[in-house]
């Protein structure tokens, strides 16, 4: 049997997560961003500190350098995978952005300061936008969330093997 590397852990999770978030959406009919998304961060921070368990069993090491850079093996895969996972899947369900545009419109109708007219013009900029911002947006979440899963796991990992 192969043994388990961070590429694999990786590649793993974000199978999880990816299969995950198409049960909650299509099966469970949740919307993208609903609390069913802390599940999805939670396998992410499971498979990452799953990478760290075994590197630590595996090692005597305790330079900080040699754990983050296994943990950013696991999280760099993670992230690619869901950032396209994220591009395909906005591509094929526009009623996403199409809803969020909409509540974009809501929260902007609400000022007083803005008038109807620079509202519908503000949607109208956002619209060729939305789907890069949205991409953006989940690979610094994902990029964020690994690195302080990876930061703080190595540290305490680290704690224990000094004692």
């Amino acid at each position: 049997m192969k043994q388990l590397t961070a590429s694999r852990i990786g590649l793993i999770t974000a199978s999880i997560m990816i299969i995950l978030s198409l049960i909650f959406f299509y099966v469970l009919k949740q919307p993208v961003e609903s609390e069913y998304q802390y599940i999805i961060f939670g396998t992410d921070a499971i498979g990452i500190i799953t990478t760290l368990l075994l590197f630590a069993s595996r090692s005597n090491t305790i330079e900080f350098k040699d754990y983050f850079s296994e943990g950013f093996k696991t999280f760099i895969i993670v992230t690619f995978f869901i950032v396209i996972y994220v591009l395909i899947f906005n591509i094929c369900n526009p009623q996403i952005r199409e809803a969020k545009l909409a509540l974009n419109n809501q929260i902007a109708a609400q000022d007083p300061n803005r008038t109807p007219e620079e509202v519908a013009a503000n949607a109208a900029a956002l619209r060729p936008h939305l789907l890069a911002l949205t991409v953006a947006g989940y690979t610094v979440i994902y990029l964020f969330l690994g690195v302080i899963i990876t930061a703080v796991t190595s540290a305490v990992i680290i704690q224990f093997k000094r004692k």
